[in-house]
């Protein structure tokens, strides 16, 4: 009897006019009763048995959602303007910008492939301290806008503790990338070590998976490699696809500026395995299309392509304004709800091609009436979970999950609909713990 009231004074209510579970349901004037960091149920308000809550938090007039979960990071590149000195930094500077220059003249400024590589030459010359820096800043970004699961990409494996130490939820993918078979199986080599020594040490908060960068920066036997890996450990690929114009360019004519790209990374050139065709194709050939394949981006897939995606139970990261802002063209969103009915969630990239970490007003940038407030917010919330596998755990307010969920107030002429309205929220809760007051981390 003392164990069982014990746990019943663990357990906390927060009331709001209005709750979207994510489960289908719209819940007015009613309570979330968290238990030990778990949701225990949602209950009418005017029903509540005070002796079930150790005590209730009145929100008033606001919505609570479920944390949201962004499906396309790179928080690495949060800050790789920051300021430095000191002669490294100095000699790096000037050595990134020798080798940019070389490798990289003739190209126009506001082009795809000079503002990767201008970008790639900041992050080079950030120091160890910096690099850590600005990857924190970005994790606290994605949180103030209410992000409480994250798909990080990224080459290096630094960041691990970082992520390992924090309440956020993580799907690191490890970034890859080879210009021959060598390499192919040498980066293999190098990625595989990190993911299993990772694995013994990974929290519950942590998962781990692989990113090819791209068609046209993995060589066929890496993709022949990872696509065996993938298959026998059960784990999900995410990967670009036709994102730009230089990679159509590659695959049709076997060379684009995408080369140049790569030689300024360190990488051979080389040519597709098959010309004349598109991403989807190309990959469809190596048997990457597959239901544990996340590709990004898709600005340039045409109707047979998302056919054949949607066949094979691919789903999207969907980042609208990065793609607008380094191509000046997304896919349309009508494709996106046509092709990927319950398979699709946001991403944000950084804030290197994007203004800030809002997966709200990414979802603002394209939604124009097509989907309404509950839908809109199961997007950001169950769908990608679902896509990441890891709904068991979040992505809905349901008994048993884990107490993420943010807390929008609302004026007293707005509703549960203002919520698309707005750009973050004011309070978040990771495992029943406040993590953000009024906008500020705890």
């Amino acid at each position: 009897y003392n164990t069982v009231q014990q746990k019943v004074k663990m357990s906390k209510g927060y009331s709001a006019k209005w709750i979207i579970a994510s489960d289908g349901n719209l819940y007015e004037d009613c309570t979330l009763v968290v238990d030990e960091g778990k949701v225990e149920k949602i209950v009418k308000t005017s029903e509540l048995d005070t002796n079930e809550c150790k005590n209730v938090k009145d929100y008033g007039r606001c919505v609570i959602t479920p944390g949201f979960v962004n499906l396309h990071n790179h928080l690495q590149y949060t800050d790789v303007d920051i300021k430095q000195g000191g002669i490294k930094y100095i000699f790096k500077k000037a050595y990134t910008q020798f080798r940019k220059h070389y490798f990289i003249a003739g190209i126009k400024k506001t082009s795809f492939v000079w503002r990767l590589a201008d970008l790639l030459s900041k992050y080079f010359c950030l120091s160890a301290d910096n690099k850590l820096s600005s990857f924190k800043k970005g994790l606290e970004l994605s949180l103030l806008s209410g992000t409480t699961c994250v798909a990080q990409l990224s080459k290096e494996s630094k960041y691990f503790k970082v992520l390992n130490d924090l309440p956020i939820k993580t799907y690191l993918f490890f970034e890859l990338f080879s210009d021959s078979a060598e390499t192919s199986k040498e980066e293999f080599r190098s990625i595989q070590k990190k993911i299993d020594k990772l694995l013994k040490q990974k929290s519950d908060n942590t998962f781990v998976g692989v990113a090819p960068h791209s068609v046209c920066s993995v060589h066929k036997r890496l993709f022949k490699i990872l696509v065996k890996y993938c298959r026998k450990n059960n784990i999900l690929m995410t990967i670009r696809i036709s994102e730009s114009n230089e990679e159509k360019d590659w695959l049709k004519y076997g060379f684009s500026d995408i080369d140049l790209l790569n030689e300024f990374g360190g990488h051979k050139k080389f040519e597709p395995i098959y010309k004349g065709v598109t991403s989807v194709q190309y990959l469809a050939q190596m048997d990457v299309i597959n239901k544990r394949l996340i590709a990004s981006y898709g600005n340039y897939l045409n109707d047979d392509d998302l056919k054949i995606l949607k066949e094979n139970k691919v789903a999207l990261a969907y980042c609208p304004r990065v793609s607008e802002n380094l191509h000046g063209k997304m896919l349309e969103f009508d494709k996106v709800l046509e092709f990927f009915p319950d398979r699709f969630g946001f991403g944000t990239n950084s804030l290197a091609f994007n203004k800030d970490l809002s997966l709200l007003n990414e979802l603002r940038f394209v939604n124009k009436g097509q989907l309404n407030t509950l839908e809109a917010i199961k997007y950001l919330t169950i769908v990608p979970a679902k896509i990441l596998r890891l709904d068991n755990i979040i992505g809905s307010l349901e008994k048993g999950k884990d107490a993420d969920f943010n807390v929008f107030e609302l004026n007293e002429n707005e509703d549960y609909n203002s919520v698309l309205e707005k750009s973050r929220p004011d309070y978040v809760y990771i495992k029943g713990h406040r993590k953000v007051h009024k906008g500020k981390i705890r």
